[in-house]
């Protein structure tokens, strides 16, 4: 049997594969390094629809994202995310924020990175009759590595792969890798989607905007 596991690290090799195949068309066009999103200052929300693997019910929510550049390598984010699910085996709140940093360089038109955030997640669970109801809440971090390709002068791809644990909740270590892509509709305004997928546990596809200023 193909695990999660397996399927995210096919995934990350073919998404390697995908960036040394597009580093020619990258270095011919190096002015749309500007069409990605890493090295910008930004504010944006995504709207996202999550799948669960352990319990029926699938749960839908958001995220508030902040962006800041602190240096030629180095940006800075905060997120603030939402998740619900309203269903018939369980009703589940999460709430998270995260603290990230980012640092990378630029090779051949496209930008590798390393990614290391902090977040705060508190859950609140409740279960049918006569189960009780459970919460959780507790400090959790992430690292992470990615590279970011432009396609166009205004679209770029991203993928990212990724390791999360919880130093003291019930947030259980897990791998996971997110692919996506971004479009500048104007130069100020952009349109981003991504599919995250965690090892044995969900499946996210996100939908969003940034607003560079």
């Amino acid at each position: 049997m193909i695990t999660t596991k397996q399927l995210i690290g096919a995934a990350a090799l073919g998404l390697a594969t995908f960036v040394t195949s597009s580093s020619a068309i990258a270095q011919a066009d190096a002015d749309s390094e500007s069409s990605g999103l890493i090295g910008k200052r930004y504010a944006g929300a995504d709207f996202l629809l999550k799948d669960f693997r352990d319990i029926a019910d699938n749960g839908n929510g958001g995220t508030l994202v902040l962006n800041q550049p602190v240096s030629d390598v180095v940006d800075l984010s905060g997120s603030y995310s939402f998740n619900q699910v309203n269903g018939d085996s369980i009703d589940l709140t999460q709430n998270t924020l995260e603290l990230g940093a980012v640092y990378y360089s630029q090779l051949d038109g496209y930008k590798p990175f390393m990614s290391a955030g902090l977040g705060y997640g508190w859950d609140k669970r409740k279960f049918p009759a006569p189960i009780q109801g459970d919460n959780d809440e507790g400090f959790f971090y992430s690292i992470g590595l990615g590279v970011e390709v432009p396609l166009t002068d205004k679209t770029a791809a991203i993928g990212e792969f990724s390791y999360q644990d919880g130093t003291n909740s019930d947030v259980e270590d897990s791998w996971g890798l997110e692919v996506g892509v971004n479009h500048w509709l104007t130069e100020k305004f952009a349109l981003k989607a991504s599919v995250y997928v965690v090892e044995d546990d969900s499946v996210s596809f996100r939908i969003g905007a940034r607003f560079a200023f």
